[in-house]
């Protein structure tokens, strides 16, 4: 995508509607190009829920960034400070010169719109993760993984889109454990989120088995090889204030991930 956001500029375009992949829809797929010559702004739908509601991903920054962050304000539904971060750097945080920034304001929007941790078949995104951690569990929990791992259409847009993106940071905004998830992949990068946003670093488990990688996203993408870069785990607390997950969160995160200064 990186290079394609670089041709659209190259070509001098102020307003250009994209090629469509097959999942988006062609009249909210769009890119523009905003003043600097490298700066772009870019939507797309990267995939659609168990409902049929749009996964919508938005771009903001260089086109042939270096250096980008992907952060993804909601994976559980009942959880709603995310999105609020989310939509917020969308709308205010210009990245800085060789940055970008992608935000999804929600992976999960049956959850959200019926206000359940779950998406609509009661699949718990966060165990849905293709990893040696994915296991069977009763149908019906809080938890439950799904039938097979990766069987929900979110997981498995997420699971392109990452792919296709290969970001150096992934922040994954959650509530209400307040802390940062300590997961040593990337030390400096947990400590700044964790002085940044005010939340202490922590380790939060899941129960996999001993010795298996977590079916969560941020268990998956850590698997990867280093050079794909490290996805962290935001737990803010189970009550935020306005201006905290807004301005405070937005800018920690930007700022935590070295996309502002």
């Amino acid at each position: 995508m990186r290079r394609v956001l670089a041709a659209l500029v190259a070509a001098g375009a102020t307003l250009v509607v994209p090629a469509v992949p097959a999942h988006a829809t062609a009249p909210h797929d769009v890119t523009r190009q905003v003043t600097a010559r490298s700066y772009v702004e870019h939507a797309e739908t990267i995939g659609r829920s168990t409902r049929g509601r749009a996964i919508r991903a938005y771009y903001r920054g260089d086109a042939d960034a270096p250096h980008v962050l992907v952060l993804l304000g909601q994976m559980h539904g009942d959880e709603k400070a995310g999105p609020a971060t989310a939509r917020w750097v969308r709308d205010h945080v210009r990245p800085k010169a060789g940055t970008g920034i992608w935000v999804i304001p929600t992976m999960n929007p049956d959850g959200n719109a019926r206000n359940t941790r779950v998406n609509a078949r009661g699949v718990d995104l966060n165990r849905n993760w293709p990893t040696s951690g994915w296991r069977h569990t009763q149908r019906g929990s809080r938890t439950w993984g799904g039938p097979r791992a990766a069987s929900e259409p979110e997981t498995r847009a997420m699971l392109a889109f990452l792919q296709r993106v290969r970001p150096d940071y992934v922040a994954s905004i959650h509530q209400p454990l307040h802390g940062i998830g300590r997961g040593g992949r990337d030390v400096r990068w947990e400590r700044r989120l964790s002085r940044n946003l005010h939340l202490p670093r922590r380790f939060f488990g899941v129960g996999n088995p001993s010795g298996t990688v977590s079916p969560t996203l941020t268990g998956w993408y850590d698997a990867r090889p280093a050079r794909d870069g490290v996805a962290t785990t935001i737990e803010y607390g189970a009550r935020t204030s306005r201006r905290y997950r807004t301005v405070v969160a937005g800018r920690g995160i930007a700022r935590a991930a070295r996309v502002l200064p």
